[in-house]
C-alpha cells in the first residue's frame, strides 16, 4: 500500500511505500500457512535426547517456515496497523501477550520458549494478514480456510468408516484416539480436540464472514456447515458448547425479516452437528454418563491439573515459569506431579496456562485481549460474537491455542477473522487512517 505525497498544487498523489507488504504477497502467504498448518509434517526434532516425551521435544514443522515467511512478508504492515489501531485492536492486543512474555522468557531460556514466541508472532502476522484482507486477497484467504476445512472434515469421515487412521502418515496423521470407549476422528490435526476446535471455529467464520463479507462464493457456506458435522466425530464437549454457542448466536439475528435468508445456513449447521454426533451416538452417550459422577470425572481431571498450575505460579509468581516450560517444571517437581493421577500435561485453562508460564506482567495484556475482543464484538454484533463464543469453551478447558501449533494458527485466524468483522463494510484501514488526516492526506512537513 502506497502513502500519500501532497504536490504543490495541494493535490495529493499515491506514492509506493517498499516497507508495505504486497497484498498479493501477503494473501498467497496467508493461503500457504493455512494450507501446511493443516498438516504436521515434521521437518527436525531439534532436541536429539532420547526417551524424552513428546511434550519436551522442540519440532520444527513445515508450517514453521510458513509463518517466518508470513512475518518476513507482513512486518512492514505493522506500521499500518498500528496506526489504524482501531480496525486490528484484537491482533495488536495479541502482539502485546507476546511481548509480555519477553521477560519470563529471559529469565527461563528455553529452546520450547523461542519456538513457542515464534509461532505466537506467526500467529500475529497472520491474525493481521488476515484483518487487512481486501477483495481478491479475501476470497483466496477465505477460500484457503474453506477448502483446509474440508479437507479435515473429509479426512474425519474417513477415519470413520475404516475405525482409525487411513494411512496419511506423510501428512502426519495422528495415531489413534478413544474418547468415549470409541475411536474419535482428528482429521489431519494432531488431536480430536484440535480438530473439534478448528470446526468450530473455522466454520462459525465462514458462515459469518459470508453473511458479513461475502467471498468465496458458495463453497464459504459448504465448508462452513461441513465443518460443525466434523464436531460430532470428536466427541469433544468443548466442541459442542462452542458450536451450540455460535449457532444460538448466528439464529437469534436472523429474527428480523431482512436476515431471513441466513436462516438456511444456520439450520444446516445444526442439521450436520446433529448428524456427526449421530454417527458416534455411543461415545457421545458415554460421555454425557460422566456426567453424573463426581467432579473430578466430570471434568476429567481438570481440577487436578488446576492445583498443579496454582502451586506452580507460587513458586515463581512475577515472571512464571518461561513460555514453553510448563510440562518441564512440573516434571522437576514430583511432589506436584502426584497432586494428579494423569501424567504431566498443562493445565487446561489456556489464560492460566499463560500467567504461569508468563508470570503476573503477562495479566494485562490479556486483559488487554479481553477488552479488546469484547469491543470488536460490541462493534460488529451478531456475527463476531458467534465467533468470538465458538472458542472461548476451548479457552477456558483446554490449552491448544499455546500448547499446539496447529492451535496457535487457529489463534490467529480467530482473532484476525473478529478484526476483520469489527471493521465497517468494504472498509480499508489505511484509507480509513487517511480520511481522519484530513481530505488532502497528511499535512506537509516543514521545509
Amino acid at each position: 500500500m502506497g502513502a500519500l505525497s501532497t504536490l504543490p498544487g495541494g493535490k495529493p498523489t499515491q506514492v509506493e511505500n517498499r516497507a508495505d507488504p504486497s497484498p498479493t504477497a501477503t494473501s498467497l502467504a496467508v493461503a500457504l500457512v493455512l494450507a501446511l498448518s493443516a498438516t504436521t509434517i515434521a521437518l527436525a526434532n531439534l532436541d536429539s535426547r532420547p526417551g524424552r516425551d513428546f511434550q519436551l521435544h522442540t519440532i520444527l514443522l513445515a508450517s514453521d517456515l510458513a509463518l517466518l515467511a508470513l512475518i518476513g512478508i507482513g512486518v512492514g504492515g505493522l506500521r499500518v496497523a498500528i496506526r489504524s489501531w482501531r480496525s486490528h485492536a484484537c491482533v495488536l492486543a495479541a502482539l502485546a501477550l507476546g511481548l509480555s512474555m519477553m521477560p519470563a522468557a529471559l529469565v527461563n531460556p528455553s529452546d520450547r520458549g523461542a519456538a513457542a514466541l515464534v509461532r505466537w508472532s506467526g500467529a500475529v502476522a497472520l491474525g493481521l494478514a488476515v484483518g487487512s484482507a481486501r477483495r481478491d486477497g479475501r476470497r483466496l484467504v477465505v477460500g484457503a480456510l474453506a477448502l483446509v476445512t474440508l479437507a479435515h472434515v473429509s479426512v474425519a469421515f474417513g477415519q470413520r468408516a475404516a475405525g482409525g487412521p487411513i494411512g496419511l502418515d506423510a501428512l502426519g496423521e495422528a495415531r489413534s484416539h478413544e474418547i468415549g470407549g470409541l475411536y474419535a476422528s482428528s482429521g489431519l490435526t494432531v488431536h480430536p480436540y484440535v480438530l473439534a476446535a478448528w470446526c468450530a471455529v473455522a466454520g462459525t467464520a465462514l458462515l459469518a464472514l459470508q453473511r458479513r463479507r461475502p467471498a468465496a462464493g458458495g463453497l464459504t457456506t459448504v465448508a462452513g456447515i461441513a465443518a460443525f458435522a466434523g464436531i460430532g466425530l470428536t466427541m469433544s464437549r468443548a466442541g459442542a458448547l462452542g458450536a451450540a454457542l455460535a449457532l444460538a448466536v448466528l439464529s437469534l439475528s436472523t429474527r428480523r425479516p431482512r436476515d431471513r435468508r441466513w436462516r438456511a445456513p444456520a439450520a444446516g449447521a445444526a442439521a450436520a452437528l446433529a448428524l456427526g454426533a449421530l454417527v458416534n451416538l455411543s461415545g457421545w452417550i458415554s460421555r454425557a454418563g460422566q456426567a453424573s459422577g463426581s467432579v473430578d470425572a466430570i471434568s476429567s481431571g481438570r481440577g487436578a491439573l488446576v492445583r498443579q498450575a496454582w502451586a506452580l505460579l507460587r513458586d515463581d509468581l512475577l515472571t512464571g515459569v518461561g513460555p514453553g516450560r510448563y510440562v518441564l517444571a512440573l516434571v522437576e517437581r514430583p511432589a506436584l506431579v502426584e497432586l494428579s493421577s494423569q501424567s504431566p500435561r498443562p493445565v487446561h485453562v489456556t489464560p492460566l496456562l499463560l500467567v504461569v508460564e508468563g508470570g503476573l506482567v503477562v495479566v494485562p495484556a490479556l486483559i488487554l485481549l479481553v477488552l479488546a475482543v469484547v469491543r470488536a464484538c460490541r462493534r460488529a454484533g451478531a456475527t463476531a460474537t458467534a465467533v468470538a463464543l465458538a472458542m472461548v469453551p476451548f479457552l477456558a478447558l483446554d490449552h491448544l491455542a499455546w500448547s499446539y501449533p496447529q492451535g496457535m494458527v487457529l489463534a490467529g485466524v480467530w482473532l484476525g477473522v473478529i478484526d476483520l468483522l469489527s471493521q465497517r463494510d468494504d472498509a480499508d484501514p489505511v484509507e480509513d487512517a487517511q480520511e481522519r488526516s484530513g481530505p488532502s492526506g497528511p499535512p506537509e512537513a516543514p521545509a
